[in-house]
């Protein structure tokens, strides 16, 4: 286990995307103890970036994480054309990120609007990534889980962004949560880590 820690932080695409996830979930608690409204009323995590008292840790967190992705997309070979889609990928999510940040939804009707559809855009796009990334290691079992979860963690973040109920930060922190990991567990396949052990034998 040890050793797999320490192949994935070696390897400069993963330890990027390691640590683009830490920063976004490391700012987004440090600003939910700060406050649990975002988690009341059905208000969602935008609640984090619409408050004074909660704007920098959350904002930062979003900027760290863009920040890694882009190193992430940057560091990915492009000998291979899975890894040239795979950074177009990262490229596109990371600007969709900022476009979640940069539209508080507090403004005006306009930005309440654009914040609705950039995070809906953005939701949809992560979804199909997921998929994307789960039919090309469609042979293990683990990506198939961490997409349904990912899937079932979505449908209570749209439902409950419908009022139908009301668990919309707890749908989208685990949709992302989901995400996050199989991101990274899919990426650190693609880059042949953790090895099995005839693979082992054979390097």
């Amino acid at each position: 286990m040890r050793d797999k820690v320490a192949a994935i932080f070696k390897n400069p695409v993963l330890a990027n995307i390691v640590y683009a996830q830490l920063s976004f979930f490391l700012f987004l608690t440090i600003a939910a103890f700060m406050t649990t409204q975002g988690f009341k009323h059905n208000r969602g995590l935008s609640f984090y970036g619409e408050h004074w008292s909660t704007a920098v840790p959350y904002g930062v967190g979003f900027f760290l994480c863009v920040y890694f992705l882009l190193r992430a997309a940057n560091a990915l070979p492009k000998n291979k054309p899975e890894f040239k889609r795979m950074s177009i990928l990262i490229n596109i999510l990371t600007i969709l990120l900022l476009g979640v940040l940069l539209t508080p939804d507090t403004l005006n009707s306009f930005f309440n609007w654009s914040h609705i559809v950039n995070s809906s855009i953005l939701f949809i796009y992560e979804l199909f990534f997921a998929i994307w990334l789960t039919i090309r290691c469609y042979r293990d079992k683990l990506v198939w889980f961490l997409l349904f979860a990912q899937f079932i963690a979505g449908v209570f973040a749209m439902l409950s962004q419908f009022h139908i109920i009301y668990y919309l930060s707890e749908g989208t922190l685990f949709f992302q949560l989901f995400f996050s990991v199989l991101l990274i567990y899919s990426v650190a396949r693609f880059m042949g880590i953790p090895k099995s052990p005839k693979q082992t034998e054979k390097v």
